[in-house]
């Protein structure tokens, strides 16, 4: 569903626009709401649609309770989780502490990653990509997963 890559500008009341050529799709599948959290391995956020978070939360919560990672999986997940609609001018309302968490100001990245997108503060993405243009693609685990995918 999400794909692709967009420089927006959050407004000062921590509104992002959703790029247009989602909103059909977002209106058809979950009638513009979503829910948005935060990244459990960049200071980024991530948005999923409504009908994939729920999939997502059952096998949450389904998760083993005696286990502490799990626990603090969960207190981190679903903790940040917050339910957003898109208004009427395709906008979705960032809360503080989302926004703080991500480091989010006026310049911001939204990067499609199929069922969800990732929104991130521009300068840590950008940050990101120039530590990628030097990573080390050969690395064995990366390398078979490039495989897999046969690019």
């Amino acid at each position: 569903m999400f794909r692709g890559y967009d420089e927006l500008t959050m407004d000062a009341k921590g509104r992002i626009g959703l790029p247009t050529r989602y909103h059909d799709r977002v209106m058809t599948e979950s009638q513009g709401k979503f829910v948005l959290t935060v990244d459990i391995r960049e200071s980024c956020l991530v948005l999923y649609p409504l009908t994939e978070w729920e999939q997502i939360e059952l096998r949450f919560n389904a998760l083993p309770t005696s286990s502490v990672a799990m626990t603090q999986l969960k207190r981190r997940i679903l903790g940040y989780a917050t339910e957003v609609t898109l208004d009427s001018a395709g906008r979705f309302l960032v809360s503080p502490e989302l926004r703080q968490f991500a480091h989010l100001d006026k310049a911001v990245v939204v990067a499609g990653q199929g069922k969800k997108c990732e929104i991130w503060h521009k300068p840590a993405w950008d940050a990101l990509q120039a530590e990628l243009l030097n990573a080390d693609f050969s690395a064995a685990e990366l390398a078979q997963a490039i495989d897999t995918l046969a690019l």
